[in-house]
C-alpha cells in the first residue's frame, strides 16, 4: 500500500505534508514559468522583471496574466491532486469530485452568490475602514501599500479592448481560482482541519481565514473570509466539491463581466458599489443578508432534508483509503 506511513499519520503531519507541497510546486512552477517565459517574449529574466512592474505596459499587463495563470496552476490546481493522491488510494473522492450535483442545486447557489453581494460590498467596505491602533502604524503603512498594489494589478488585468481578453479573465480569474482554491482549501485544508478538530465548523472558518489571509489583502479579510465560510458549508452540506467551485466562479466571473460592461458603458459603475454607503448600504445589506439565509435554509433542505440550518457531521471524514 502507498505512502502508508503518510496516510496513517496524524492530522498535522499531513497538513505539513500538503503545505511542503505546495511550496515545492509553487518554486517549480516559478522556475518553469520563467524558462518558457524567456522563448516566448524574447526577455531575459530581469527584463521581465522590469516589466511586470510598469502596470501602464501592455506587454508588462500580458506577462503578468501569464505568470498569474502558471502559479495558479502549479500552486493551486495541481498540488491537490498530488496531496490526495498520497493520502488516499482514491483521490477523486478524498477531493469531493465523485458526488455529481443536480442543475437545480447548481442554479441555487449562482442566485445565492448574486445576492450574497451586497452583504460582500457592505462588509468590504466596513473592513477597508478598519483602523489598527497608532503603535501598529507601520504594520497599516504596510498593509495599505500592499492592498493598493493588489488594487493596480486588479485594473490592469480587467483593463482589456475586447471579448477576447474578457474571456481570458474569465479564465484566469474566474475559473482557474474557482477550482484551484476550492481544491486546496476546501478539498484539503478543510478536511485535514476537520479530522484535526473533529467539529466542522472549526475547519469551515478555519480554512476561511487561511484562505482569506494567503490573498495578503488585509483590508478585505472580512469579506473574503465569510466568502470562504459559505463556500465551505455548501461543501460541508453537500457533500461535492463542484458545489462551492460553481459559487466561486459566479462570484468572481461576476466581477470580470461587471468590469467589462461598466468599461464599455454598458451599465453604471454604482452597479459595483451595491451595498455600499453609495448604494444604500446598510438596508440592502439587511435585505442581503435575510435572503442568503432563505436561500442557505433551502439549499441545506435540498442537499440533507429538514433539520437545524447550522447541524453538520462532527465525525472525522470517513476513510476513502
Amino acid at each position: 500500500m502507498r505512502f502508508r506511513i503518510l496516510r496513517t499519520s496524524g492530522p498535522f503531519t499531513q497538513l505539513m505534508f500538503a503545505t511542503l507541497v505546495v511550496l515545492i510546486l509553487a518554486v517549480v512552477a516559478l522556475f518553469v514559468g520563467f524558462l518558457l517565459a524567456m522563448p516566448i517574449f524574447h526577455l531575459s529574466i530581469g527584463d521581465m522583471g522590469a516589466a511586470m512592474t510598469n502596470f501602464s505596459s501592455p506587454q508588462g499587463v500580458v506577462l503578468m496574466k501569464y505568470f498569474q495563470t502558471v502559479q495558479a496552476i502549479g500552486i493551486f490546481v495541481i498540488p491537490p491532486f498530488i496531496i490526495a493522491w498520497v493520502l488516499s488510494e482514491r483521490p477523486i473522492s478524498y477531493l469531493h469530485l465523485d458526488k455529481i450535483t443536480t442543475f437545480k442545486s447548481i442554479i441555487l447557489v449562482m442566485v445565492l452568490v448574486y445576492f450574497a453581494n451586497p452583504m460582500i460590498n457592505w462588509m468590504a467596505e466596513f473592513n477597508s475602514g478598519l483602523q489598527l491602533p497608532d503603535w501598529l502604524s507601520g504594520v497599516q503603512d504596510w498593509m495599505k501599500a500592499s492592498e493598493d498594489q493588489a488594487d493596480q494589478i486588479t485594473k490592469a488585468f480587467l483593463h482589456v479592448d475586447g471579448l477576447g481578453g474578457m474571456f481570458f479573465n474569465l479564465f484566469m480569474i474566474g475559473l482557474l481560482p474557482a477550482i484551484g482554491e476550492e481544491l486546496l482549501f476546501r478539498g484539503i485544508v478543510q478536511r485535514i482541519l476537520k479530522d484535526w478538530t473533529k467539529n466542522a465548523h472549526a475547519a469551515i472558518w478555519l480554512s476561511a481565514a487561511l484562505f482569506s489571509a494567503l490573498h495578503m489583502q488585509f483590508f478585505g479579510f472580512l469579506p473574503r473570509m465569510m466568502l470562504g465560510a459559505l463556500f465551505g458549508y455548501l461543501l460541508e452540506w453537500s457533500g461535492s466539491l463542484w458545489i462551492p467551485m460553481v459559487g466561486h466562479f459566479v462570484n468572481n466571473g461576476s466581477a470580470v463581466i461587471i468590469s467589462y460592461l461598466i468599461e464599455k458603458g454598458v451599465v453604471s459603475s454604482s452597479v459595483e458599489k451595491v451595498g455600499t454607503s453609495d448604494g444604500q448600504g446598510t438596508y440592502l445589506a439587511i435585505l442581503s443578508l435575510i435572503f442568503v439565509m432563505v436561500l442557505l435554509r433551502s439549499f441545506y433542505v435540498q442537499v440533507r432534508g429538514a433539520g437545524e440550518l447550522w447541524t453538520t457531521t462532527e465525525e472525522p471524514n470517513p476513510p476513502v483509503d
